[in-house]
């Protein structure tokens, strides 16, 4: 319940400056399997689109974790796998396969590109299904963060997860941002200590979509 509640709060964000946006309304009753989710595209989710991985698919993303983590550091490391996997799969089916990193403010082809708020519903969704089917034991849902003009940055959002068994302190030890705005669709998403993201944090490289044939 504490999950679907998450997701519904991700309704009321909109564009890297957020406004309410209706179109997500169903968004959490669309989230019955792998087969069926929506995600969200065109800055401010302004598009959004009900999809789904077919059980081949979706074994791929599991055999990431077919080997127990030890630990949930190394936990982080597949989940970020697993998020750029899907995204992977994703992109042919809603046409957001070539989605740019970051996104620029003025954008004229916004179609098939995505803002910060599209990214945090669809990272979002993605750890939720991973959680849903057991495949994330480390580590469970956080709301979305965001950082304003005070935080000495435009405004942004990402995606949360909290580790188990440390407090949930928004900022906390365990409390860590999964944002796949800073690269290209595909691409491994940033998963690091909320508490840095929260200042004027950006990375200093970007990534290319990962290459999991040659990993």
């Amino acid at each position: 319940m504490k999950v679907v509640l998450i997701l519904i709060a991700m309704i009321f964000l909109a564009g890297c400056t957020s406004k309410p946006n209706a179109i997500l309304a169903g968004h959490a009753s669309d989230l019955k399997s792998h087969q069926r989710f929506g995600v969200c595209y065109g800055y401010a989710c302004n598009i959004y689109q009900k999809t789904g991985l077919n059980d081949q698919e979706w074994n791929a993303v599991r055999k990431l974790f077919l080997v127990e983590a030890v630990s949930a550091k190394q936990e982080r490391n597949r989940i970020a796998k697993a998020v750029a996997l899907i995204e992977q799969f994703v992109g042919p089916k809603t046409g957001t396969d070539n989605d740019k990193a970051r996104a620029p403010i003025v954008n004229f082809n916004i179609k098939t590109e995505m803002d910060c708020i599209d990214e945090a519903t669809n990272s979002t969704t993605y750890l939720y299904l991973l959680r849903q089917d057991g495949l994330i034991t480390y580590h469970t849902l956080g709301a979305k963060l965001r950082r304003n003009w005070s935080n000495f940055s435009y405004p942004h959002s990402a995606a949360t997860i909290y580790e188990i068994n440390k407090s949930k302190v928004v900022e906390g030890a365990g409390h860590f941002v999964v944002d796949s705005w800073f690269h290209k669709n595909g691409a491994l998403p940033e998963i690091i200590p909320a508490s840095v993201w929260r200042g004027r944090w950006y990375p200093k490289n970007n990534r290319e979509r990962y290459n999991f044939t040659a990993s």
